[in-house]
């Protein structure tokens, strides 16, 4: 029996929060979960009554990217079905007819940042980072986040972004214009409330059509998927992700021996 780690939960007056449920991989998205994602916001999208959607990460993370092992020794007709299927469905929550506010907190990463692109606001505890390492592991980003991050901070920082594979902390987030509102991280919960209670208070069909006008000055980057499938074939982009997944196994050995 499949159990999703995609939930959703009510939070009532047609607030729901869509939660990345997978905690012991700090939400770290795989193939399964992209679908899993996809089903839930069809199921949000026929909710009656629906007022604003937030997105978030359980166990004080939101998302540290696509699953590494997911992407390492992939056929490149794989890698650009993936990235075609997490760029149809990111696509699918940022067509939602309702507000949508990404709540961010610790690792921020890669495909999570590009999902966090995808929603209409975020915001973002100071203990937050946020980045699109891609690069520094042989890949780019597939699933729309390029388009989206410069619609919202602009050509010049998205260079900058990917260029170096950097990754900032929230307040620097706030600067470049990434995300909307930065809070100290016990006030995270309070600040999201606050936002989703000033967006209900407006009136639904006004915010749909809101949402039509914003998506008309949206730009794409069509060539992402392709570049996502041929980048698999380079030698640097598996050596890469193999020493990223051997170091973190070295990391995890080294704890368990110290816990013992």
């Amino acid at each position: 029996m499949h159990v999703s780690d995609i939930t959703v939960r009510s939070r009532g007056d047609g607030i729901m929060d869509l939660v990345l449920d997978r905690p012991a991989k700090k939400n770290a998205l795989t193939a399964t979960m992209i679908e899993d994602l996809g089903s839930r916001l069809d199921e949000l999208r026929a909710s009656p009554g629906l007022r604003v959607v937030r997105l978030r990460g359980a166990g004080g993370a939101f998302c540290a990217g696509a699953d590494i092992e997911d992407w390492t020794d992939i056929p490149a007709a794989r890698a650009e079905l993936q990235s075609r299927r997490g760029r149809e469905v990111f696509r699918r929550l940022a067509e939602l007819p309702v507000p949508t506010i990404a709540v961010l907190e610790g690792p921020v990463l890669g495909g999570g940042l590009e999902l966090a692109l995808a929603c209409d606001l975020r915001v973002a505890a100071r203990n937050a980072r946020l980045g699109m390492p891609e690069p520094s592991l042989g890949n780019l980003p597939s699933w729309g986040g390029v388009a989206r991050l410069v619609d919202v901070a602009g050509l010049g920082v998205t260079r900058r972004m990917l260029l170096t594979a950097e990754i900032v902390g929230a307040d620097r987030a706030a600067a470049l214009g990434i995300v909307h509102d930065v809070v100290d991280d016990d006030r995270l919960d309070a600040a999201t409330d606050a936002l989703t209670e000033r967006i209900a208070a407006n009136d639904p069909a006004s915010l749909a059509l809101a949402k039509l006008v914003l998506a008309g000055f949206e730009s794409d980057a069509p060539t992402e998927s392709a570049l996502a499938g041929l980048s698999a074939l380079l030698e640097g982009s598996h050596e890469r992700k193999t020493a990223f997944l051997a170091a973190r196994a070295a990391r995890h050995a080294q704890k368990a021996e110290v816990g013992r």
